[in-house]
């Protein structure tokens, strides 16, 4: 979420971004565990909404991001 043009500035908008951050940190703590246990074969294989497991990851740290509008163009995997 660095490098953000888009910044909410309500305490709610705050708490959203701080949410999106912790996201992210997860991410790159799950990633790097996934390198770390030499796992990274079985997530680049594929899923059954993507052509690598590792993409999900990825659009996730694109949905995050505030100041990027792509994520709001998708629809969902599951519509419940």
């Amino acid at each position: 979420m660095e490098n953000k043009s888009y910044k909410l500035s309500n305490s709610f908008g705050k708490e959203v971004e701080h949410r999106l951050a912790m996201i992210l940190d997860d991410i790159r703590a799950i990633k790097e565990f996934i390198e770390e246990k030499g796992l990274s074969d079985t997530f680049k294989q594929p899923s059954k909404q993507a052509d690598e497991c590792f993409i999900h990851f990825s659009n996730i740290e694109i949905a995050c991001d505030l100041a990027d509008n792509e994520s709001t163009n998708w629809e969902k995997f599951y519509k419940s």
